[in-house]
């Protein structure tokens, strides 16, 4: 049965909490692990590399994979950022087994519901000598800091509070003094670890602090919450970025002074961009959202977050999710921050929209573009080229249109769909690539740009008209071809001349697919009117 926050409340002892969270009836080998991400913010692109580990070795195993959300930091917690987490790992199709609204029994998965396990852990850890109440106020501590820095001190607590006598503590708790709990780190003491990644890992003592666990208000910080919460729901291995790596020793000393066995540890590494510095945002979000709403399929996303932190035997970069469960062992992942390639991202993802047919990509572009609208604003679209960063921007009236224009006739939109998908790497790519199909999104391009390709004036209009006199829908691609070649030959340009003149009137774009094959989609009303509307331009810019 789900364990209540009134079950928690009402707890008097961990041996309590022990009965109420038993061992798990799971097969030998299971893996329990979890993701926990604080509602600080929007979930990143490192939350998917945990999921996708998490949910790997969950399945490998027949284990289970928890969301736990840590909101101890009640300062920072953002509104809304809990159904954001969910949302982002609902769109990676990496769900779960436990969590807030999933079930479980290993719960309540939220951590500011189960305070009273923080509160009676700390309290054992000060009645065993582990940890002391500090009395310092946050002015104290301020003054302390400043200190250390004027004299180039490594920061860090300076243990004043951690020899008080019994007198001087029952004092100050009888005149009401708030107070936090330290953890008490031993001198001159080595804590060595085993990460899954890296092997052993050593640390010196010296370099921790007694660092606080329990804050006054009753709520502890990450390393008491978390080593609780790893214990009670029976966590096998701790998946995480590597930045945890230097507090990892403070949560070992935890387990050890609370007589619980240690989970295993697997430190992600921290993704670099093209500079080699961590991604952030000065190289572009990383939020999970900023990817969906560029257009990355959440099967593109998911292959490409396995294949920049693990190499398939097979030298593949595309392939099916079930390959890395299946094949991936955690002392393949790698020490050192990768570069997220988002060129390779674009490569991955383009496979996938492929592979969709124009029935898929339809299915996908629809409820896509639904999103952007929702959202109320304009996209902009990033462009990787190597080191390079370029943006284009789409307004809003843009997207909107291009819905209406899809949605409006789908037999249509799913033959402009099949031509050339390979074309597409982002489901955002289709207003450049498509958009011109469609009469409301089609702009005429200027009479001058024509007849620059042309040769001048003239030959445009030479090349149009000849192009109407003999243009069918039953004619052959090679009959077209061989028609092409004739204009060509008669107004004295190459071929090209005649291709981009008739690709300018019917696209307004420099770029795009075959010109024969768009006609053909057009049709021979769509294709005459925009020929002759270039016609009508040309021969107005020459009065």
């Amino acid at each position: 049965m789900p364990v209540t926050p009134d079950q928690i409340a009402a707890l008097t002892s961990l041996d309590e909490a022990e009965k109420l969270f038993p061992p798990r009836k799971l097969p030998a080998g299971a893996e329990v692990v979890r993701v926990a991400p604080s509602p600080t913010g929007l979930p990143h692109i490192g939350t998917a590399m945990q999921c996708t580990i998490d949910r790997a070795l969950a399945n490998k195993t027949r284990g289970v994979f928890i969301l736990r959300i840590e909101d101890t930091d009640q300062n920072r917690l953002v509104p809304g950022a809990v159904d954001a987490i969910k949302d982002g790992i609902r769109w990676l199709d990496l769900m779960p087994d436990e969590g807030p609204d999933m079930g479980g029994n290993y719960g309540p998965y939220t951590q500011s519901e189960r305070l009273k396990l923080y509160q009676l852990a700390a309290q054992k850890l000060v009645d065993d000598g582990h940890a002391y109440r500090c009395f310092c106020t946050p002015e104290r501590l301020e003054l302390m800091r400043q200190n250390q820095q004027r004299q180039g001190l490594l920061p860090g607590y300076d243990g004043l509070c951690r020899n008080l006598s019994a007198d001087t503590i029952a004092k100050k708790l009888g005149e009401g003094l708030k107070f936090t709990v330290r953890m008490k780190i031993p001198e001159k003491t080595q804590v060595q670890f085993s990460d899954l990644v890296r092997g052993p890992i050593t640390f010196e003592t010296e370099t921790q602090d007694d660092a606080v666990i329990l804050k006054s208000d009753g709520f502890p910080t990450y390393h008491l919450a978390v080593v609780v919460d790893d214990h009670f729901m029976h966590v096998t291995t701790v998946v995480r970025g590597e930045e945890w790596i230097s507090s990892a020793p403070k949560h070992v000393l935890l387990y050890q002074y609370l007589g619980w066995l240690a989970p295993k540890f697997l430190h992600t590494v921290l993704l670099r961009d093209a500079q080699k510095r961590k991604l952030s945002k000065r190289s572009g979000d990383t939020s999970i959202k900023w990817f969906e709403y560029q257009g990355y399929l959440p099967e593109g996303f998911r292959n490409f977050v396995t294949r920049v932190m693990w190499a398939h035997p097979d030298e593949k970069d595309v392939y099916p999710y079930s390959d890395f469960i299946n094949l991936m062992k955690p002392s393949d992942l790698p020490a050192t921050g990768p570069v997220a390639d988002f060129a390779l991202l674009g490569f991955i993802n383009g496979k996938y929209i492929s592979d969709l047919g124009a029935d898929g990509l339809y299915d996908a572009l629809v409820p896509y573009l639904q999103k952007l609208i929702k959202r109320g604003e304009g996209l902009t679209l990033e462009i990787y080229n190597g080191e390079q960063r370029d943006t284009i921007d789409y307004d809003h009236h843009l997207i909107v249109n291009f819905e209406a224009a899809l949605t409006a006739d789908p037999a249509y939109a799913k033959r402009v769909l099949a031509l050339e998908p390979e074309r597409i790497r982002r489901l955002a790519d289709v207003f450049d690539q498509y958009g011109f199909f469609f009469n409301s999104l089609y702009h005429h391009p200027a009479p001058d740009l024509v007849a620059k390709f042309a040769g001048n004036a003239d030959k445009a209009k030479t090349i149009l008209t000849k192009y109407l006199d003999g243009f069918s829908l039953t004619e052959t691609h090679e009959a077209w071809d061989a028609r092409m070649k004739a204009i060509a030959e008669t107004i004295g340009e190459k071929p090209r001349a005649v291709y981009m003149s008739v690709r300018l009137a019917l696209t307004g774009l420099e770029k795009s697919p075959p010109v024969y094959d768009i006609a053909l989609i057009l049709g021979e009303a769509e294709t005459r009117k925009r020929v002759q509307g270039v016609l009508g331009a040309l021969n107005k810019a020459a009065a």
